[in-house]
């Protein structure tokens, strides 16, 4: 394995982990909005827990189509 790809896995780990905590702590404060009966903030988390994971969709859908074409070149 080239150093580049070791730093784009590195870098694929550090994503996957970053939108991993994001949307853990958007729901973690999402359900803490609910049982404060507080509509707006929860409201914004609940914005904060679609965000996180139509980024992971996204990123996924990009990961599978680009090991798809690396896997039919070699």
């Amino acid at each position: 394995m080239t150093f580049t790809k070791v730093l784009g896995v590195l870098a694929a780990m550090l994503l996957g982990a970053a939108l991993l905590v994001w949307i853990v702590v958007s729901l973690a404060a999402l359900v803490y909005a609910l049982t404060k009966g507080d509509g707006q903030a929860a409201g914004i988390y609940a914005l904060f827990v679609v965000v996180g994971v139509a980024i992971a969709a996204i990123v996924w859908w990009v990961g599978r189509r680009v090991a798809k074409s690396r896997a039919t070149r070699q």
